[in-house]
């Protein structure tokens, strides 16, 4: 953290301090689970896409 505190200047963000439980990652775990994508391996093209059972987002992303 120290080492990278000179380079990123005043982008560098100091991470928030966690507690025995990270309640704090919450709304990250949430949202990640709501907008991340997944590659499948299955086919010989193959796309950014969603699995609908999670994700309220509709159609392919690419």
């Amino acid at each position: 953290t120290e080492a990278v505190k000179p380079v990123m200047g005043k982008y560098y963000r100091e991470p928030q301090k966690s507690g025995p439980v990270p309640f704090h990652l919450v709304r990250d775990l949430l949202t990640s689970l709501k907008y991340d994508h997944f590659v499948s391996d299955q086919g010989d093209v193959v796309y950014y896409q969603t699995d609908p059972h999670f994700s309220s987002s509709k159609g392919k992303s690419e």
